[in-house]
Parts: structure tokens; sequence; C-alpha cells
């Protein structure tokens, strides 16, 4: 007699980090291409009206929607490790189950769930090592680019 199907295949563990890696790279594709069109954007504001005073309050309104974008490749990336790490326990068990159903130790019986603990394991690490150099990549720009603006206070851009 058959289980639910729950440990069955683990699809519904790579599934979802396949979304996670879908999602990041689009947050990572956004905001590398909406970088310079805010550094542009921050330009024709701050020579339209140089005001010093309110400029530091005006270059946080535009960068912490950005911020905020790149928090969530952070967190996604961790929630992707953990996923994989999910179906690395529910593989295991699996081939311990399949072990048990067998009634023998057998490397036929255990290599599936074995297979399928490490490929989950590997889809968590493959999405989550790239997340994280995306993340730092992208958050090393979006600070430059605070940085230069800041420095519109005291040389104006062109």
């Amino acid at each position: 007699m058959k289980e639910f199907g729950f440990l069955q295949g683990l699809d519904w563990v790579s599934g979802l980090i396949l979304i996670l890696s879908i999602w990041n790279l689009g947050t990572f594709i956004h905001v590398w291409t909406i970088l310079p069109k805010r550094k542009d954007s921050l330009k024709q504001d701050f020579l339209s009206e140089n005001n010093p005073s309110i400029w530091e309050e005006k270059l946080s309104e535009v960068l912490f929607p950005i911020e905020t974008k790149l928090s969530w490749m952070k967190h996604l990336a961790g929630i992707s490790t953990m996923l994989g790490l999910l179906g690395t326990v529910l593989g295991i068990s699996k081939a311990f189950s399949s072990l048990q159903e067998a009634g023998t130790v057998s490397l036929d019986a255990f290599a599936g769930g074995i297979q399928l603990a490490l490929v989950t394991t590997i889809l968590g690490l493959f999405v989550a090592i790239p997340s994280l150099f995306g993340f730092q990549f992208l958050k090393h720009r979006l600070l430059d680019l605070e940085r230069e603006a800041l420095s519109w206070l005291k040389i104006p851009p062109k």
C-alpha cells in the first residue's frame, strides 16, 4: 500500500526552488535596469531644484524601494537554502522508508531517496549562491549611486 505521495518525487520542493530562482532573476534584472534610470532621474531632480536641505530625504525616498527589492533577493536566497535542506531531509527519509519496505539492505532501494536528497540540495545551493552574489553586486551599485548623489551637494553634476 502506497503512502499519500507526500514524499513521492519531491517535485514540490524542486518546484518551489525553481519559482524562487525565477523570482530572484527577475528582481536582479529589474534592479539592474532601473538603477541607471534612477540615477538620471535623480540628476535631473537635483539640477532642477538644488535644495540641499531636502536632498537627503529625496534621495532616500527614491532609493528605499530599490533597497526593499534587494532585501527580498537576500531573503529568497536563504529560503532557497532551507528548501534544499528540506529536500535533503525528505529524500533521506524516503530512502530509509524504501529500505524498510524492501525488508533488506539494498543499494537499489536506497539510491532513489538519496538521489532526490542530493538533487534538492544542489538546486537550493544553485539558486542561493548566485542570488547572494547578485544581491551583493547590486547592493554595492546602489551604495555607489547613493554616495555619488550625495557628493553632488559638494560638486554638482554637469
